[in-house]
């Protein structure tokens, strides 16, 4: 699947990420992976093939949706050669409030699938204590759910 601008893929890239349907999502992520291809952040080993991907944005969704968040672009992806870089907001759907950022650097494949995905965290929430479940050797040690700050005593 190519696209006509790096802001292109960086769009559909976020859209698969706040797609609700499982189905549909599992589609777009066989639209924009490759079979092959591997997603990596800072807290896990990689996550390898289209299963453990859309199994990934499910976890990410049951984390954050509750809360009331959102993915969207930054609009400012540039590619070079094979390669594109972005940026990308964790907003409040309600008040568009920025709670996390970060950036993804893609590596594609010739037919401009992503082959490789690596995210890095440039912002962590400020409104909940960030919670993903993982420890910091990458393994899930307890269930996802942050705490908002304001349910703090």
């Amino acid at each position: 699947m190519k696209f006509a601008s790096p802001n292109q893929l960086a769009e559909a890239y976020v859209d698969l990420w706040n797609e609700r349907d499982a189905k549909v999502m599992a589609e777009k992520v066989k639209a924009l992976y490759s079979d092959d291809a591997f997603y990596v952040f800072y807290r896990r080993d990689p996550f390898v093939g289209h299963e453990a991907l859309t199994e990934q944005v499910l976890y990410t969704q049951g984390i954050y949706f509750p809360l009331g968040y959102r993915f969207v672009s930054a609009y400012n992806a540039v590619g070079h050669h094979n390669l594109v870089r972005f940026n990308w907001n964790m907003v409040h759907a309600e008040t568009g409030d920025i709670q996390m950022a970060g950036q993804d650097t893609l590596i594609l494949d010739e037919d401009g699938r992503i082959k490789a995905d690596y995210q890095f965290h440039e912002k962590i929430p400020t409104a909940f204590v960030y919670n993903d479940g993982f420890d910091e050797t990458g393994r899930v040690t307890k269930a996802a759910k942050p705490t908002l700050v304001t349910q703090q005593g």
